[in-house]
């Protein structure tokens, strides 16, 4: 089951993905699902908090990053998945099966994730405070989040 209720700031940091590592947003889709998580391939115990999967259509490559409501930092997640999605794309390895992870991989799209949401944060918070010293009128037709 797939939730439209995301998590504050989950599409917003999505675009701002999309738009720093220039991937185009229309072929990115993500769901937030209720459904259970699956485990970790290759005998470790515990369960996978997103996927990111691909698919063709019309000659061009989709992709959908899952985050499933299990996970402890949805946004961080999601900032994981996009980082794979990064690196299949630089690679060009798109379309890999789930396999057991690669401990240091995971810790680097990890760390890549951790910086990439400070980096929204900040930039969310600056625009905030930016729209806080903006004539009155202008600031009241930008709605707070």
């Amino acid at each position: 089951m797939t939730d439209t209720q995301y998590p504050e700031g989950f599409t917003d940091f999505l675009e701002f993905l999309c738009e720093k590592y220039g991937v185009d947003k229309s072929r990115v889709f993500i769901e937030y699902s209720s459904t259970r998580p699956p485990s970790i391939k290759g005998g470790r115990t515990g369960y996978y908090d997103g996927l990111l999967s691909d698919r063709k259509k019309g000659g061009k490559v989709e992709f959908l990053i899952t985050v499933f409501k299990a996970a402890r930092d949805p946004l961080l997640t999601l900032g994981h998945e996009f980082a794979h999605l990064v690196d299949d794309l630089k690679s060009g390895k798109i379309g890999k099966p789930l396999g057991p992870p690669d401990d240091s991989l995971e810790r680097r799209f990890d760390s890549q994730a951790l910086r990439d949401l400070d980096q929204f944060w900040m930039q969310r918070k600056i625009g905030a405070s930016k729209r806080d010293q903006q004539p009155a009128g202008i600031q009241d037709a930008i709605p707070e989040e």
